[in-house]
């Protein structure tokens, strides 16, 4: 993984000076930003993760998943994944019972 991040370092003057460009100057900037339009949002967020793939590969993000998974583990413990994953096979269980309730149902049709 490159040790780099993206563009110029937060704060520094590169950042001011690109960030002083970009104010007020795109329609979202006025009528809201991304909270008034989640698209937009979407979209920007898409495009930043391709230009990122491109620039740094996809080892990057598979690096990166594993850190923030380590830093959980670290912060949290190996039982709020056994949690988690408890929590999800439930909701896993009553969604198919629903499934299969509806289906009974749509048959007596």
């Amino acid at each position: 993984m490159a040790e780099e991040k993206p563009g110029p370092r937060r704060g520094s003057a590169g950042a001011k000076k690109i960030s002083e460009a970009h104010r007020g100057s795109h329609e979202h900037d006025q009528s809201g930003g991304f909270a008034a339009n989640p698209e937009l949002a979407k979209q920007a967020g898409r495009k930043g993760g391709e230009a990122v793939k491109k620039k740094y590969g996809p080892q990057f993000y598979r690096e990166i998943g594993k850190k923030g998974g380590e830093t959980v583990k670290q912060e949290r413990g190996s039982e709020f994944y056994a949690e988690i994953g408890r929590r999800g096979g439930e909701m896993r269980s009553s969604r198919m019972k629903e499934r299969m309730a509806q289906e009974q149902k749509q048959k007596k049709k």
